[in-house]
This record gives C-alpha cells, sequence and structure tokens, in this order.
C-alpha cells in the first residue's frame, strides 16, 4: 500500500533521496480518469520506493489521485511505498488532505471485506460501534439500522437491500465518524443474504459519490 507525503522543497530529492519525478499538467474528470492515471503510473514506477509528483495544474485534485493510488496499489500489488507531492503549503496540504486521509482507512476497511460473504460482511458492520454510532438490529424486520450523529442538522438517510451497498454505506459511516463531518446520517439495511458480484472500482466509487460533497475543500 501507498503512504503519502507532502514537501515545500523543489527539486527531485525527498529526505536527501533522488526519486523519480512525475508532472501532471491535465486535470482528470472524472473518478475513473484519476483511477486509470493511478494505474498507469504504477505500471510505469511500481518498482521504485519512493515517487515525487508535481501537480501543476490547481484544478487537479492531490486527494482524489492520492485515493486512486492506494486503491490501485491494493489491485496492483507493488513495491512503490512511497508518493511525495511538492507543494507550495504545506499545512494547507496537510489539512485539506485530513478528510481523505479517513476516507481512506474507511476504504481499506471495506476491501478487507470485499471478498467476504454477506454473513461475515453484516456481521462485521455490526461491531462498528466502536466509532460512535448507534447500531440496532430488527430481527422481526431483518434489518440493521446504524446511525451517526456528528450533529441535528443537516440529516440523511439512506436504505440498502444488499451486502455491496451495505458495504458502501459502511465506508461512508466510517469516513464521517473519522472525518468529523458534522451531519446526521441514518442507514437502514436490510439484511440480504444474496451474493453481489460487483468490482472494487464500482466499490470505491459509488463511497466517493456521497462523501465527496462533505470532505472535499
Amino acid at each position: 500500500m501507498i503512504d503519502i507525503a507532502f514537501d515545500i522543497h523543489e527539486g527531485n530529492t525527498f529526505c536527501d533521496e533522488v526519486c523519480p519525478v512525475v508532472s501532471f499538467e491535465n486535470v482528470p474528470q472524472s473518478w475513473e480518469e484519476y483511477a486509470s492515471q493511478a494505474e498507469a503510473l504504477i505500471n510505469r514506477y511500481g518498482d521504485d520506493k519512493t515517487i515525487i509528483l508535481q501537480i501543476h495544474n490547481p484544478q487537479f485534485s492531490i486527494n482524489k489521485f492520492s485515493l486512486a493510488l492506494f486503491v490501485s496499489s491494493i489491485k496492483m500489488p507493488c513495491t512503490l511505498d512511497l508518493a511525495v507531492f511538492k507543494v507550495k503549503d504545506l499545512e494547507t496540504a496537510r489539512e485539506a488532505y485530513k478528510p481523505y486521509l479517513a476516507l481512506t482507512i474507511a476504504v481499506k476497511y471495506v476491501l478487507q471485506l470485499f471478498n467476504s460473504s454477506p454473513e461475515e460482511i453484516y456481521k462485521n458492520i455490526s461491531g462498528l460501534g466502536y466509532l460512535g454510532l448507534s447500531i440496532k438490529t430488527d430481527y422481526i424486520e431483518n434489518t440493521m439500522t446504524l446511525v451517526y450523529e456528528g450533529a441535528k442538522e443537516p440529516s440523511y438517510n439512506f436504505e440498502t437491500d444488499n451486502a455491496f451497498d451495505a458495504l458502501v454505506m459502511s465506508a461512508v459511516l466510517k469516513t464521517a465518524s473519522l472525518a468529523e463531518i458534522k451531519a446526521k446520517i441514518e442507514v437502514k439495511m436490510f439484511l440480504n443474504l444474496a451474493p453481489q458480484k460487483r468490482t472494487i472500482d464500482d466499490l470505491v466509487s459509488q463511497i466517493l459519490k456521497i462523501v465527496s460533497p462533505w470532505i472535499e475543500k
């Protein structure tokens, strides 16, 4: 898995080590384009240990690309350990990255469950109370309801009827808790045990679609 670092010093070195440098001029227009660029980078530099990334267009999302690199490194095992973004303002970059770090932790959690059975997925989700979630199971209705209350308003309500969407929403709730999102989020999960054949890209895309309005700055 690839770690992310920020550096305000110019040049092709990080911690006195000379590293390959990749510059980006064009701005991806979708999550799929960020993911494609991340996969291309790992294909090219996957045998290196550290790589330096220079972003020349302020519309290019360092944070989305960081997430794309993390996901790609899960799908495409490599020896690349660290991606270093050259930035002008270290504190601003770190502060903007914090909610995406929360998202990355949440994505890592669901990727670990991705190939599990629906029974295992629901059982694991039922143990997320440590995040400060209220979790209630209705055995008659065969549902599990999870509530994150970071604020009274705004309030969001979701329902899932399969294990894949349950994974999506568990990542949403985990992101909200770790990033301390100011909102109330309630998710009612119908405990459908039918297996769902979807892809990791689908999973991350759905998570990002929901949480982006809360974490983008």
